[in-house]
């Protein structure tokens, strides 16, 4: 196919954590970065007021980033287009041939492909020179940048939380340690046996060691993969459908370790659904 997508063939998106951003980001490389723009588009009214057609005439994609859950698509002109795809956004990147699906946000067209952008409610283009947002400017460490290790990213992220907050609730904090969402959050906590509910302060070192090691292998197994999150392949066979995960959405069915009912309640100010094992991360 000539379409590489961010999401299954639906069109209902897979959670977008840092294996998302990171993912996109490859493809855009592959695709658009190097190539004059040939079109752009920006259907969606609320984009109006950016003049995104008019600034982005003819510039050429230069470089396509990730830092944590955030998009950086740099232009040969020094404009940077940040995007934070939150919970229901998605890029795509198809032929140029093809009728962009639905209703985009935005389309960045070159000679061969189509980047195109939908449902982001956090779309920015910042003008050279200009500084990062806040929220972006903030973000801690990325798991899955090749340049830093991702057991000491942690353990030094873990180590500025206050040590009375909870392990997971510290580790959906951007600025501590960047990529991990809520899904990768529970399946985190349950492979490196840490009970998501203790506080940062009794961690060991050990523990938080694990914590950055299972979450950045967990991460980068997700840049692979298409079709939902798989932290779980069952015996003698393969995961189908949207994933198959250890904990995560699996409240009441048994751990498939133990067989201990699988447990979940809402954590941290945003409430975000914490799933685990009572006995294997006892």
């Amino acid at each position: 196919s000539a379409t590489i997508c961010a999401a299954c063939c639906s069109g209902r998106p897979e959670v977008p954590e840092g294996q998302i951003s990171h993912r996109n980001a490859r493809d855009l490389t592959r695709t658009i970065v190097g190539r004059p723009l040939v079109r752009v588009d920006a259907p969606a009214a609320r984009l109006a007021p950016h003049r995104l057609p008019e600034r982005l005439a003819g510039d050429t994609p230069a470089a396509a980033e990730a830092r944590g859950k955030h998009h950086l698509l740099r232009f040969a002109s020094g404009r940077i287009l940040v995007s934070h795809l939150m919970m229901r956004g998605v890029w795509r990147v198809r032929s140029a041939a093809e009728e962009p699906w639905g209703r985009p946000d935005l389309v960045l067209a070159t000679r061969d492909h189509q980047a195109v952008l939908y449902r982001c409610p956090r779309l920015r283009l910042l003008e050279p020179g200009e500084p990062l947002p806040p929220a972006l400017a903030a973000v801690g460490p990325d798991l899955l940048d090749d340049e830093l290790d991702p057991v000491r990213s942690a353990e030094g992220g873990l180590a500025r939380a206050d040590p009375a907050r909870q392990v997971g609730d510290a580790l959906m904090d951007q600025r501590l340690v960047a990529g991990i969402g809520n899904v990768y959050k529970s399946e985190t906590c349950f492979l490196a046996g840490v009970d998501p509910w203790r506080a940062v302060g009794s961690l060991t070192e050990s523990e938080a060691a694990d914590l950055g090691r299972v979450a950045a292998e967990l991460l980068r197994e997700g840049v692979r993969q298409r079709g939902g999150i798989r932290t779980y392949a069952p015996p003698g066979g393969r995961a189908f459908g949207r994933g198959t995960k250890w904990v995560y959405g699996r409240r009441g069915k048994p751990c498939r370790r133990c067989g201990t009912g699988i447990r979940s309640r809402g954590q941290g100010d945003a409430n975000r659904t914490t799933y685990w094992c009572p006995a294997c991360q006892a």
